[in-house]
């Protein structure tokens, strides 16, 4: 019988009379030398151990292995090295991507054994429960979770400060006792304890005078501010008086009546919504515009009117410019010779043409007329008498 390497035999050993279990052989305490199971054909791994009982420790030494899957040979420690040879090298290590039986997590195995199994999620849920305060702890699932089942004791918000317990997320029950909350008017309390920041409004019926002090009638005690029909008519700043009902403090700023200013011709006011302190806009009232004689007519805006001034210049054919171009006759001043002399002046300045080719005689008896028709025909003009009697003239016109 030999010591456990199969070196020594036991008689050689001291001590070899006395007695020893199974797995207590006594050792050489040489080197054990035993082929190790990483040895392959063409390498030979031994144990550099002493002389021991028992299996031998894992290899130190390394060796060269292939990747089953893309045939790359790599040297690892034998203590790394699948007893099956099976060794997968980094390239190919690839995890498992496979969606889990949750819904929303994926395998993260390598080489995963699973992958035709259905694939378990060892994970918690840890969604937020519709109570608000607790997560679910339940592992993780699909679909929506549980109701909370956590027991709490709330306090309500209310001012009586009543404690209630409840089941976690239910609604707190609403409090039956009567508000005490501190209270504007002495009226009795009817409603009930509340968390909202202000009470209820007072129904109680109580007599008020409106605002201006003109009627009394009965309100409910929340109208503080009874208004009347009463027109509050206190004078703005614009010139008009306040059209609202009656009503304390300032009047409204912004007025919205007609415009009180008057345009600047002064026949009519402003047709703009008041809009004091401001300049009024450009008016679009129409005039008809007249010349002194009323001979020429013309339709113009307010605004020109302003600009040009309320009348028209005469034009041609008009007795007031007549009047004002045609020089009076002297006295004693014989009334044919009075006739040449203007027609040589017309015929002057029409040739010129500085005056239109027509001139126009005032008003005159029949045989005056029949003297400058006479007179216009010398001189190479002719002429017509225009009108009624007795305001019939002549006119006449040169051709050149």
């Amino acid at each position: 019988m030999n010591c456990p390497c199969g070196a020594t035999p036991l008689s050689a050993l001291p001590c070899q009379d006395e007695p020893f279990l199974e797995n207590d052989t006594p050792t050489c305490g040489r080197r054990c030398g035993k082929k190790l199971p990483c040895s392959t054909q063409g390498e030979q791994h031994i144990c550099r151990s002493q002389c021991h009982n028992g299996p031998c420790p894992p290899c130190t030494k390394s060796r060269i292995v292939q990747c089953y899957e893309c045939k790359v040979k790599v040297r690892l420690d034998c203590q790394e090295i699948d007893l099956t040879d099976q060794y997968v090298c980094s390239k190919c290590f690839k995890p498992c991507k496979q969606v889990m039986n949750c819904g929303r997590h994926q395998c993260g195995k390598h080489n995963c054994a699973e992958q035709e199994m259905a694939h378990l999620c060892n994970k918690k849920c840890m969604k937020r429960l519709p109570c608000g305060s607790h997560d679910c702890d339940q592992p993780c699932h699909s679909g929506d979770c549980k109701e909370c089942t956590k027991t709490s004791i709330k306090k309500l918000s209310c001012d009586c400060g009543e404690e209630v317990r409840v089941q976690c997320g239910a609604i707190t029950p609403e409090c039956k006792k009567r508000c005490a909350r501190v209270h504007a008017c002495a009226h009795q309390v009817t409603h009930t304890c509340h968390n909202k920041e202000t009470c209820p409004p007072c129904y109680a019926q109580v007599q008020r005078t409106c605002v201006g002090g003109h009627d009394t009638s009965t309100v409910y005690c929340y109208e503080d501010k009874i208004t009347c029909n009463v027109m509050c008519g206190k004078p703005l700043p614009c010139g008009h008086k306040c059209q609202e009902e009656y009503h304390n403090g300032i009047c409204k700023k912004e007025c919205k009546q007609h415009c009180l200013i008057k345009c600047k011709n002064g026949s009519h006011n402003c047709v703009a919504t008041c809009h004091y302190p401001h300049k009024c806009p450009s008016c679009k009232e129409t005039f008809i515009l007249k010349c002194k004689c009323g001979n020429k007519e013309q339709r113009a805006l307010c605004s020109f009117v302003q600009s040009n001034g309320k009348t028209l210049q005469c034009g041609t054919g008009c007795t007031a410019q007549v009047h004002s171009t045609q020089p009076r006759r002297g006295a004693g001043e014989d009334f044919e010779d009075w006739v040449i002399a203007q027609l040589k002046s017309f015929i002057k300045k029409a040739k010129k043409g500085l005056i239109p080719p027509e001139y126009k005689f005032k008003t005159t008896s029949s045989y005056n007329r029949r003297i400058i028709h006479i007179q216009a025909t010398a001189h190479g003009c002719t002429s017509e008498s225009v009108g009624v009697e007795p305001n019939r003239y002549t006119m006449v016109y040169y051709k050149k």
